[in-house]
């Protein structure tokens, strides 16, 4: 396909391919999040500058992945049903259109029709009160409740929010989060309240080291030289069962380019 530079349109995909590929990553158990998928998107938009291979135009949207990486392959070597594959989706606000297309994509990108669980991070920002977050999420949450619905998402959680924001969308969801992350870095003890919630109402109540912003500005204008939008990031974890072996990890992110 003839190049055409990724800036010029209003809209990018990157998707990474599987990370547990790549030496310049593997080696760095250390990275953070944010450290880590910058690295995984720099790597793939150098492979994209040497073989200007594209995966596809369609309209003003370009996705770029990285050459010679099938992930769909890669998940078929294995039945479907000896794979536990999660998903968490980074949001940076609560349209539907951008929920669903995250979704969708990462499906298609996988080759996959079903997920076991999707964990939703909507990075709020500073100015919003605990209202606004709460509404907005409960946007977002009809999406994933669609998605549980349709037999495409086994279980659906939040991370990051208050205690009182879980509560409030626990009680008002028709298809109750099953999940809430932690990050201690922010939380050094769990709220005993909340532990007791998550107890008597079969919540998994885990921790993890994600920042909210997981691609600030500064991030992004470094990778690509410009200030473009991020609209979602969806990070893809295929175990093997019966192991709990981490097959494949990588990313999917959309950029706006106005």
């Amino acid at each position: 396909m003839e190049f055409q530079s990724p800036l010029t349109l209003k809209n990018i995909i990157i998707n990474t391919g599987n990370l547990l590929s790549l030496n310049d990553i593997t080696k760095k158990p250390g990275q953070n999040t944010t450290e880590e998928l910058v690295e995984a998107v720099n790597i793939t938009l150098k492979d994209f500058r040497n073989t200007n291979k594209i995966n596809s135009i369609e309209g003003e949207q370009i996705t770029i992945t990285r050459p010679y990486e099938d992930l769909a392959s890669r998940i078929a070597e294995h039945e479907i049903n000896d794979l536990k594959i999660g998903l968490k989706v980074f949001v940076e606000n609560d349209k539907e259109d951008q929920l669903v297309e995250a979704l969708d994509k990462t499906f298609k990108a996988l080759n996959i029709s079903s997920v076991q669980n999707v964990v939703l991070s909507y990075n709020n920002k500073q100015s919003e009160g605990q209202n606004d977050v709460i509404e907005k999420i409960k946007n977002i949450w009809k999406t994933l409740e669609k998605f549980v619905q349709d037999k495409k998402i086994l279980q659906i959680g939040l991370s990051d929010v208050e205690e009182l924001v879980f509560r409030t969308i626990y009680d008002w969801a028709n298809i109750k989060p099953n999940i809430i992350q932690i990050n201690l870095a922010s939380c050094c003890v769990v709220p005993p309240t909340l532990q007791a919630f998550c107890k008597d109402n079969d919540v998994q109540l885990l921790t993890h080291s994600d920042p909210n912003d997981i691609l600030p500005d500064e991030s992004i204008q470094s990778l690509f030289g410009a200030q473009l939008t991020l609209q979602w990031v969806v990070r893809f974890l295929v175990h093997i069962k019966c192991r709990g072996v981490l097959k494949t990890k990588g990313y999917l992110l959309s950029l706006s380019n106005h």
